[in-house]
């Protein structure tokens, strides 16, 4: 008897978990490619670890006129977490981190591969990755208990507060180029003129970040929402102070 399979296939499933409707846009040939070259590259079959993580999430199914890979029921979620890894990762250590599911050893070897690289800083800060999501990963990827292959990480998004698995926030990255050390770079500028006590002249260049930008900044917009907060409680107290002055 044939193994069941989900009705979507590997793209279907990738555009619901970024959020994409369907029929009105296509998944990014970027992210298309990394999910092939974790699940379905023939090139990669040689290689038994692989073979087995593969064969516990697709199947391919052979007919007269194309061979295509269909998901095995239950095993969706493997698609939303390959994606979550890639933001966070790469293709590579994504494919690794599957090998090492079923691996004694796996949480040396998981800790290694969650080391983030300068791009990975940058694209982190761009992206608002906030770091307590990456420690909640990284617990359920070293716990025993933890199945990667019909459970769902956490998102990494700071921004997702109210929807733990929205992974739609990457989309930004595979779409366009975006310059991000300029970002970063710009953002650095903006401390420094606070540190200095520029508030205004910190405030105006975080404002014109956020303008210019190609996508949300996450880290930009808290940033310049704490100095405003902060602006406003000093002079909040100032006045204060002035009142009870005045009184006297």
């Amino acid at each position: 008897m044939a193994p069941q399979t989900e009705t979507g296939s590997i793209n279907d499933y990738a555009r619901i978990f970024l959020k994409l409707k369907l029929k009105d846009k296509t998944l990014p040939i970027k992210l298309h490619n990394a999910l092939n070259s974790i699940f379905t590259k023939n090139r990669d079959n040689s290689n038994a670890e692989i073979k087995a993580f593969r064969q516990r999430v697709v199947i391919e199914i052979k007919t007269d006129h194309n061979n295509h890979y269909s998901i095995l029921v239950g095993k969706s979620n493997a698609i939303y977490n390959a994606l979550c890894l890639i933001a966070v990762v790469g293709v590579g250590p994504t494919k690794k981190i599957f090998q090492y599911q079923d691996k004694i050893a796996k949480k040396v070897n998981i800790s290694s591969l969650l080391q983030q690289t300068q791009e990975q800083a940058l694209i982190f800060f761009c992206l608002g990755i906030d770091i307590n999501n990456m420690t909640e990963i990284a617990n359920s990827l070293e716990s025993n208990s933890f199945d990667l292959f019909t459970e769902r990480l956490p998102s990494p998004f700071g921004s997702c507060k109210n929807d733990k698995y929205n992974l739609a926030p990457m989309l930004a990255y595979f779409e366009e180029p975006i310059p991000w050390q300029d970002y970063a770079r710009r953002y650095q500028l903006a401390e420094s003129s606070y540190a200095e006590k520029d508030v205004q002249g910190a405030i105006l260049q975080l404002e014109a970040l956020e303008q210019e930008a190609l996508l949300p900044l996450p880290r930009v917009t808290s940033l310049k929402e704490t100095i405003i907060a902060k602006q406003a409680d000093a002079e909040e107290a100032a006045s204060y102070l002035q009142s009870l002055l005045n009184y006297k």
